[in-house]
């Protein structure tokens, strides 16, 4: 038994999907691809990158283990033995599932394997509008998901920060920009969910130009009572 969370959006995830299952699973990185031959190279990769965190940075409790492995296939079998058309999104140890068909969160937990939460699309928004109960601002800018080396982090980091005074940088954001421990999850790419405030239509287009390709989307703003 689960209990559904609806989800108050402008249009189904994707376009497409109803549903969307949360799972947190050890080492979800391995799940990005389910053909064996990749699963098996990532499981590989996955098991020397804990290796060498145990040995180099004295981190026992990153090691890998059997039960870990065994969550891993038993996931990919729940995965492959899925007929309805699905999208899974990867990020850091949650996988997330987009269907039409919520049959899988009624797949049994394995151990390691554990529902976080269902989620169900209402379309009661209007599209391609940012509604808030109160804001100073117009516009909201969404970024891309990319990864970044260490000088266009600084880059990016340094216009975002000069500029507090302009628009506000939400707090995922914020927190990301002045993460810099690459043994900190999610420290070198950019989310979907990072978004800046800001009043001028046009402070996504400079933001482009400082970092190309990192602009998702900009939307209007709309105060609601």
């Amino acid at each position: 038994m689960y209990k559904v969370e609806s989800d108050h959006r402008s249009s189904w995830y994707y376009d497409q999907y109803e549903w969307c299952i949360t799972f947190n699973i050890a080492e979800a990185n391995c799940l990005r691809n389910l053909e064996h031959k990749q699963f098996e190279q990532a499981l590989r990769n996955a098991k020397r990158w804990r290796q060498e965190i145990v040995s180099y940075a004295q981190l026992p409790s990153e090691r890998w283990t059997d039960a870990k492995e065994q969550a891993l296939r038993e996931a990919r079998d729940c995965l492959l033995a899925e007929t309805h058309p699905f999208k899974t999104v990867v990020s850091c140890n949650t996988v997330s599932i987009y269907t039409n068909h919520p049959g899988l969160a009624d797949h049994p937990e394995a151990d390691g394997f554990k529902l976080r939460l269902v989620r169900q699309a209402m379309i009661s928004k209007p599209a391609n509008v940012v509604q808030l109960r109160e804001s100073q601002y117009a516009y909201r800018t969404y970024f891309r998901e990319r990864r970044m080396n260490e000088n266009q982090k600084s880059m990016l980091t340094n216009f975002l920060l000069a500029r507090q005074d302009t628009f506000r940088i939400s707090a995922a954001l914020k927190n990301w920009l002045e993460q810099y421990n690459h043994f900190r999850w999610n420290s070198d790419y950019t989310r979907s969910y990072f978004f800046i405030d800001h009043d001028h239509p046009n402070e996504g287009t400079m933001i482009s130009l400082v970092m190309p390709g990192i602009v998702r989307k900009t939307m209007p703003i709309e105060t609601t009572k």
